[in-house]
């Protein structure tokens, strides 16, 4: 059985409060997981990929009972330090190898949809935190995640100068929306990190640039800019793009790279590109 999961709304800054918790936000894929006749996994967009992981449905198989389904994140850590490592999870849920085992491998749970055949959903979240405690015996594969009750402040710093990914704060009493992303329930708070670059060129084929970072008198490519660029920034370039073209080809076009933008990341790739990059401001306009 599937359930369409609960999407998490956006809050810029942390915050503290009673009614709610906060947890570490798994830089991972969100997966929803159902044992009924047997251990079935799903993406959020209703792809299944239980055939993909052997050993995970095996590990579910013995940490919950029969008519359960839970809610959580596949991740693969960094096995020297703990930390999510997303790089690698895409890389072992892109594979078409069967694997007996992936070092670092893990499937969080962080919610209870269901209980020995019972849907959990209306029940206030700390009523299913409770009830997920006894539905998981964890492994070496299956965990529970933790949430802590106050400092949340403090929790989110501790991620930016680990680099983590950020945090989730939950109010206490929600129930679970199926589907939805209700506004102020479960927020997100996230990590950015924040360049400067140069656009050097720009998609005839899609809305997206290609962005460079000035080292000494290089610039070296750190990937395509595609979020934030259908605001009123992006339109008012797009004329100046055009006037800077330098060389075409069917689908591109590359510019002088006299353009400046402010992009805020993610974080840095293992190739040394930028994770999930969006454009915040303009810095340098050129005169034409």
């Amino acid at each position: 059985m599937y359930i369409d999961p609960m999407l998490l709304d956006d809050v810029k800054e942390p915050f503290e409060s009673d009614q709610h918790i906060a947890e570490l936000k798994i830089d991972g894929i969100r997966g929803v997981i159902s044992k009924e006749l047997r251990v079935r996994m799903y993406t959020r967009h209703n792809n299944e990929m239980t055939s993909r992981f052997d050993e995970v449905t095996a590990a579910v198989s013995s940490a919950i009972e029969q008519g359960t389904i839970i809610d959580g994140e596949l991740v693969v850590c960094d096995v020297s330090t703990g930390k999510p490592n997303f790089a690698a999870t895409l890389s072992r849920f892109q594979s078409t190898k069967q694997m007996k085992e992936t070092p670092g491998l893990c499937f969080v749970a962080f919610d209870i949809l269901a209980y020995r055949g019972k849907e959990t959903i209306a029940l206030p979240l700390m009523d299913r935190k409770a009830l997920l405690e006894d539905a998981i015996q964890e492994n070496k594969i299956v965990k529970r995640i933790r949430y802590i009750e106050h400092g949340f402040i403090p929790f989110f710093d501790l991620c930016r100068e680990q680099e983590l990914e950020g945090i989730v704060i939950k109010r206490r009493d929600s129930r679970y929306h199926v589907g939805k992303r209700p506004a102020g329930l479960w927020q997100r708070v996230v990590v950015f990190q924040r360049e400067e670059c140069v656009v050097t060129g720009f998609s005839k084929k899609s809305l997206a640039w290609s962005i460079g970072v000035k080292r000494g008198k290089e610039i070296i490519s750190v990937g395509l800019l595609k979020h934030g660029l259908n605001g009123e920034m992006g339109k008012a370039v797009y004329p100046l793009l055009r006037k800077l073209i330098i060389k075409e080809t069917k689908e591109f076009a590359f510019v002088e790279p006299l353009i400046h933008i402010s992009v805020r990341f993610r974080h840095w790739t293992e190739a040394g590109k930028m994770r999930l990059p969006v454009l915040e401001r303009v810095i340098i306009l050129p005169i034409l």
